[in-house]
């Protein structure tokens, strides 16, 4: 195992993750170390020796800060005369003032990379509002809390979708649909919510809050959407929506919630679309 001796500052550096490249001279010892000639063919060739782990120090004495690190990767950079080592996880480390800083980070690193996985599975790719899945988890938690009377579905559908992919193509479709996503954004903190993509051209808003505000809100909302078009060099594009709203209170279920929003909003596409239509007991 190669043992390199490095200064303080990149020392700690490589221990906290902030540097994960070596890089060393093309030193005649680093040629002797690194290079392995073969013969193929009656030819003479080169290669960059490899290996699993390199151990680093820093200072003099037997006491001095070191550590046993993982070497994915020896590579040769042609441009600076540089051996390369691509360095990976820490198998050991002694005598480290910053032990506790570096544990204390790193944890800090492997939650923010938990929560972004989890933000990664739980958000619709396209629109960046949060998906069905993400959806029925929240449903479970909402029907447990105090204020659960006040639950509220508002099921959206754009109206007309297909005719804007058939006559405008997917990508002003995808257009139109982040144009809602993001207005149910706007309105749903409004509202004391949080949107979904519940699948095509379907969002759903679940909320906390008052019949009357509700009703009054997503009027406006449904208002504000159409008041805006969509850019084509051709022609603008005209987007309405259709709203079917449930309340949690009527029905005292999760599903038949959703589904009489989902119900409602049928409704409202068979009147003449461009409307919202309340479930009713």
């Amino acid at each position: 195992m190669y043992k390199i001796s490095i200064d303080k500052n990149l020392f700690e550096d490589i221990l906290l993750k902030r540097v994960t490249t070596l890089k060393k001279d093309t030193t005649k010892y680093w040629k002797k170390e690194l290079i392995e000639p073969t013969i193929i063919d009656d030819k003479i060739r080169y290669s960059i020796k490899q290996v699993d782990k390199i151990k680093l120090t820093n200072g003099l004495g037997e006491d001095k800060p070191a550590l046993v690190i993982e070497c994915k990767n020896i590579d040769y950079n042609t441009k600076n005369n540089q051996f390369e080592f691509t360095l990976g996880k820490i198998f050991e480390q002694r005598n480290t003032d910053i032990e506790e800083d570096y544990k204390d980070t790193l944890i800090e690193q492997l939650l923010r990379e938990k929560a972004q996985l989890e933000d990664n599975i739980n958000k619709d790719h396209l629109t960046q509002v949060y998906n069905r899945r993400k959806m029925e988890n929240d449903l479970n938690i909402y029907i447990n809390q105090n204020n659960v009377n006040i639950l509220n579905t508002v099921f959206i559908d754009a109206d007309r979708f297909k005719g804007i992919n058939d006559n405008f193509g997917h990508d002003y479709g995808d257009k139109v649909l982040v144009y809602i996503a993001n207005k149910l954004q706007e309105y749903a903190k409004i509202l004391n919510g949080e949107v979904y993509r519940y699948g095509g051209e379907e969002f759903i808003i679940l909320c906390f809050c008052k019949k009357e505000y509700l009703l009054e809100n997503i009027l406006k909302l449904k208002e504000d959407i159409k008041y805006q078009k969509i850019f084509h060099p051709t022609r603008s594009i005209s987007v309405t929506v259709s709203m079917g709203v449930s309340f949690f209170a009527d029905w005292k279920n999760k599903d038949i919630m959703i589904k009489k929003a989902d119900e409602a909003v049928l409704d409202a596409k068979k009147k003449g679309r461009d409307r919202i239509e309340i479930s009713s007991l």
